[in-house]
């Protein structure tokens, strides 16, 4: 008979696609050529007027954000050559400030500046962003502690390493559903937002999908795996009454 810590596979599987998941949300964009192209948000304007074919890019992740150009197509349009130039160091507790990222030497057509009201739109949101980078270490560290769980599992196997199991599953799904939720708000209502601040001034901002695909199937599999788990614990399989042959009857 299989021992039990060979029982209830799927959710360290699930938690372990997530763990991976969760650790490129978090680190995307730290440095150049990590996944850079996987931001939350991206702001674009083009570089010295309205006509010109050169458009400078912000891709802002969870800790850092990335600049660099995007040549000859306007942005959001397929075959956009993105040149990545920098990166932010990596922060914990990063909020993008675009009036110190913006360089002096840009501006939005002749006469006008950075507007003003995108930068307040920013420090608004400065703590929704802050409280989601925090959300994704709370779940990198739940689901850490899920594969450590189980790892102790086959040194020494315990009957409430399942009940732990299954509480830090229900931790970090909880912490990925609610980063993702915030992912999402960000990504639909304030690029929204700053769309129609910036219109007009050349700035314009798009969501990133990839990002959005990531960390919903993240939470997406911490969920299924927390349910596996609930099961896996509380759920008692029916134990089955051993056949009595009937000559043993017999000769009893």
């Amino acid at each position: 008979m299989a021992r039990p810590y060979f029982k209830g596979l799927f959710p360290i599987i699930a938690g372990f696609i997530a763990f991976i998941l969760t650790l490129l949300c978090l680190f995307a964009g730290t440095q150049r050529n990590l996944l850079d192209n996987a931001d939350l948000l991206t702001l674009y304007t083009p570089e010295g007027d309205s006509t010109s074919d050169t458009y400078t890019f912000y891709s802002i992740h969870v800790m850092s954000y990335c600049q660099g150009t995007l040549g000859t197509v306007e942005p959001g349009t397929p075959g956009g050559t993105r040149n990545v130039t920098q990166c932010s160091d990596r922060q914990v507790l990063f909020s993008f400030d675009p009036t110190e990222a913006w360089t002096d030497g840009i501006t939005h057509g002749p006469t006008l500046e950075w507007p003003r009201v995108i930068s307040d739109d920013f420090h608004a949101f400065r703590l929704t962003t802050q409280s989601m980078a925090v959300l994704y270490c709370i779940g990198v560290s739940a689901i850490g502690a899920v594969l450590l769980t189980r790892v102790s599992s086959f040194i020494a196997p315990r009957v409430q390493q399942g009940l732990f199991e299954f509480g830090f599953l229900v931790l970090g799904s909880l912490s990925m559903s609610i980063a993702s939720i915030i992912a999402t708000v960000v990504a639909f209502e304030f690029v929204a937002l700053i769309n129609a601040h910036g219109d007009g001034s050349n700035v314009s901002a798009r969501y990133g999908d990839k990002f959005l695909g990531m960390t919903w199937a993240a939470a997406g599999l911490l969920l299924a795996g927390s349910i596996a788990s609930f099961v896996n614990v509380f759920v008692r399989a029916p134990v089955e009454e051993p056949i009595v042959d009937s000559k043993d009857e017999e000769e009893g």
